[in-house]
């Protein structure tokens, strides 16, 4: 028998293997764990896995452009890692898999691991292979880090998964490529535990997306293992001579095995400001210079102009939401009180502003005592960033208070 015939062919696999049985198998996989620890330790279990798990998290997460509060769901959860870590991020994340045993690992993990400050709760979700028990349109973001070649019905599962997703979701994948199933460690793993390694063909599964209703696929080039480069070569590359050809030859070779890859469904969110990306203001005070008396509200005008694409927040909507903030320095730009005062915008909790909108607002800052003092002026998304981050404009108003 040659060494080709000795290979699983996981097409034949595929076709003897019932769901039920590959559910199963799944299941049996973490069942029949001696111990929970690498699980309970990952992305941290391998020192030689965990720079792969951390970086495809990493394009992930960044391609999804997440935020607190929004509901993600991981689908093909395991043992929760990446849930526990969105969690923390203040999702509300929903962990799904297929392995009741993968899940009470998770929440072994959650238990040992509590989330710092008060993040909301995971919720696990034991997935059938048919149907995932969330209501349709509910989930802001979808996940699925090294599971979705697990699965065996491709087409009826991301007609699942762009059912429960919203519209103008993003579903984000961190996959093997087109030749995983002949790997040493896939043929090892169908071998031993007869669980799914399958082959990842995104042309297919554009073709199965496209049906269920998503609009668009776009993947990501990265490089997990990095190319190490002396100073000349590293300034060589920098101004585009030889050494870019070597960079992009290590990253084509390494992509041959790697499909990380996002599936939108409808047109795309317009931006706010939970996300930092280009939050921009301009700012004017009068009168400036200001006097004022001990004692006595300063009351000051504004006017603000949202220079950037993206929609400023209003003060009820909590996380994001966009005021004006003043700084106060003494006179010789010691700090006298960071993050002294803030303004709603306008009196209407519930409004929005829009890309280029200009506002008034009256600014009533509190009282100081006597002395000369420098009120530095800055937009703030609450929870986000103060918008100087960004490079927007300050402006500083010197303030003389007298008896």
């Amino acid at each position: 028998m040659t060494e080709s015939e000795q290979l699983i062919d996981v097409e034949r696999l595929l076709k003897e293997s019932s769901l039920d049985d590959l559910n199963r198998a799944a299941e049996d996989y973490f069942a029949r764990l001696p111990s929970w620890d690498y699980h309970l330790a990952k992305p941290f279990g391998s020192v030689d896995e965990t720079p792969q798990l951390l970086i495809n998290f990493a394009v992930i997460l960044q391609g999804l452009r997440i935020c607190p509060g929004m509901t993600i769901l991981e689908f093909g959860a395991g043992t929760c890692w990446a849930s526990r870590f969105l969690s923390q991020l203040g999702c509300h994340v929903i962990a799904a898999d297929i392995s009741a045993t993968a899940l009470r690992i998770g929440q072994e993990l959650y238990a040992r691991q509590p989330l710092i400050g008060n993040q909301p709760e995971p919720r696990f979700l034991l997935f059938d292979g048919n149907r995932l028990d969330v209501p349709s349109e509910s989930v802001d973001r979808i996940i699925c880090l090294d599971a979705f070649h697990h699965v065996p019905n491709p087409a009826e599962t991301l007609r699942e998964v762009a059912r429960v997703l919203k519209n103008g979701g993003i579903a984000g994948f961190a996959e093997p490529g087109p030749n995983h199933s002949r790997s040493a460690q896939s043929q090892y793993e169908m071998r031993v535990y007869g669980v799914l390694e399958n082959n990842i063909d995104v042309r297919k599964i554009w073709g199965y997306a496209e049906l269920a209703g998503f609009s668009e696929m776009k993947l990501a080039v990265f490089n997990i293992p990095p190319v190490h480069l002396t100073i000349q070569e590293f300034e060589n590359f920098l101004s585009g001579g030889k050494t870019v050809n070597r960079w992009m030859e290590t990253t084509r070779g390494f992509m041959e095995s790697e499909r990380n890859f996002f599936l939108y469904k409808g047109a795309p969110e317009a931006l706010d400001s939970r996300f930092r990306t280009g939050l921009l203001a301009k700012i004017t005070i009068d009168p400036n210079p200001f006097t004022g008396k001990a004692g006595e509200t300063i009351k000051l005008q504004a006017l603000v102009t949202n220079t950037s694409e993206s929609v400023w927040l209003p003060r009820g909507a909590g996380f994001g939401a966009v005021l004006l903030g003043c700084h106060v320095y003494y006179a010789n730009n010691v700090m006298y009180r960071h993050s002294y005062h803030w303004e709603a915008l306008t009196p209407d909790e519930g409004r929005p502003i829009l890309p280029k909108e200009s506002v008034t607002l009256d600014v009533n800052i509190p009282a100081l005592d006597k002395g000369n003092y420098i009120l530095e002026f800055d937009m703030i998304s609450n929870d986000v960033c103060w918008f100087a981050l960004n490079g927007s404009q300050q402006v500083r108003v010197a303030v003389q208070i007298v008896s």
